[in-house]
C-alpha cells in the first residue's frame, strides 16, 4: 500500500502552522508558518490559509495530488458539518466558513475542527497520550481549551464543544475574559493573562528584564522569554507566573475530582517552555484535588510541541474521509 499523506492546518490565536503529514507514522514532511494577528477579513484570512497550504506542500516538494486533504483545527467553538469556525474569542471572529473556500480552492476535502480536539489527537496516536485510553489534554497558550479522550475516544460533547476548561469560573466578580464572562481561569492562567499582569507591573514602575521583550501596546510575549527571565532571577515575571501556574493548578485539581482521568497532558508553548510553570501547576493540582485521584494521577508534559496540532489535523482528515493506512 503507498504512503497516504495528508495537509494538517493549526490556526491558533497567534501564528498559522501547516504541515504535510504522513499518516502512517505521524512524520512531518514538510511545514509552513504565517502570523495570526492584523487579520481585517475573511479574504485575508483565507488568502493566509492557502499560502500557509502552499508553502508546507513547497518544503515537502510534493504535489496537491499527493495529499489526500486538508485539516484545520481552529482556536474557538467550530461546526464541523458545515466548516465554520462559529466563534474565536481570541481571534476576534465569529460565523466564518473555513473549509468551503479551501475545497473550492483546491479540489480536494478539507475538514474543521478545534485547535486542541486536533492537538489532542496527534498526542493520542503519536505522543504523551499513547496506551492511555482515558486522559485530557490541556493547552497554555494564548487561550487554555483541552480535549477529552474517553475509552480511546475523543469526547466532544453533546454540543460538540466538551472540553473548554479555560471557561471553567473562578471568580464570579474576577476578571474580564475575552468571551466576555468574567472570572475565567483563561483570564488567570494563560500566556495573555500573564502578559497582561506584567505590562500592569511595568506600567506603575516596576522594574524588569523582560520590559525590552514585550509589546506594551497589545500585551505580547514569547513564552521563551518569560523563562529566560525567570532563570535570570526577574522578581516580576516569577511573581506573575507563580500565580497563573496557581490558578492552572486549580483548574485542574477541578478537572481530576470532577472527571478523573488516569492522566493529564499539559502542553503548549508556555509549558514547554517554562519548566517552572509546569512544576509549580502540578504542585498545586495535586495539593488542591482530593487525596485518591492526587495519587493515582499521571500529569506529564505533550510531546509533539508546536505541531501536535498540525499532525492531529492532518488525522482528523484520515478519521472523517475514512483513510486506510497499514
Amino acid at each position: 500500500m503507498a504512503e497516504k499523506f495528508a495537509v494538517g492546518v493549526d490556526f491558533g490565536g497567534t501564528k498559522i502552522l501547516s504541515g504535510v503529514v504522513n499518516l502512517e507514522t505521524g512524520q512531518l514532511v514538510g511545514t509552513g508558518k504565517k502570523k495570526t494577528r492584523a487579520i481585517q477579513e475573511h479574504d485575508d484570512l483565507v488568502k493566509r490559509l492557502i499560502s500557509v497550504v502552499d508553502e508546507s506542500l513547497i518544503d515537502a516538494g510534493m504535489e496537491l495530488k499527493e495529499v489526500a486533504g486538508i485539516g484545520i483545527g481552529a482556536a474557538g467553538q467550530v461546526n464541523r458539518e458545515k466548516g465554520v469556525l462559529i466563534y474565536a474569542a481570541n481571534i476576534g471572529v465569529s460565523d466564518l466558513p473555513l473549509s468551503q473556500p479551501l475545497t473550492e480552492y483546491y479540489k480536494i476535502p478539507c475538514v474543521l475542527g478545534n485547535d486542541v480536539e486536533i492537538a489532542t489527537l496527534g498526542e493520542m496516536h503519536f505522543g504523551a497520550g499513547r496506551k492511555c485510553d482515558n486522559f485530557v489534554c490541556i493547552f497554555v497558550g494564548t487561550g487554555i481549551g483541552s480535549g477529552i479522550v474517553q475509552d480511546g475516544k475523543l469526547y466532544r460533547g453533546a454540543t460538540g464543544t466538551a472540553g473548554e476548561i479555560g471557561h471553567i469560573v473562578l471568580d464570579p466578580y474576577g476578571r474580564l475574559c475575552g468571551c466576555s464572562s468574567v472570572g475565567c481561569l483563561e483570564a488567570y492562567a494563560s500566556r495573555t493573562a500573564i502578559a497582561k499582569q506584567i505590562v500592569g507591573e511595568l506600567t506603575r514602575g516596576s522594574e524588569s528584564v523582560i520590559s525590552d521583550k514585550i509589546d506594551m501596546q497589545k500585551g505580547i510575549l514569547r513564552s521563551k522569554a518569560l523563562s529566560e527571565a525567570i532563570e535570570a532571577g526577574d522578581e516580576v515575571v516569577k511573581t506573575a507566573v507563580t500565580q497563573a501556574a496557581h490558578f492552572l493548578g486549580m483548574g485542574l485539581a477541578t478537572v481530576m475530582n470532577f472527571y478523573n482521568p488516569q492522566r493529564i497532558i499539559l502542553g503548549g508553548g508556555l509549558v514547554e517552555a517554562c519548566d517552572y510553570f509546569f512544576e509549580q501547576a502540578v504542585k498545586q493540582a495535586k495539593h488542591r484535588s482530593l487525596r485518591v485521584p492526587a495519587k493515582k494521577i499521571e500529569i506529564v508534559k505533550a510531546e509533539l510541541g508546536d505541531y501536535a496540532g498540525v499532525i492531529g489535523a492532518a488525522l482528523m482528515v484520515k478519521e472523517r474521509l475514512g483513510i486506510a493506512t497499514r
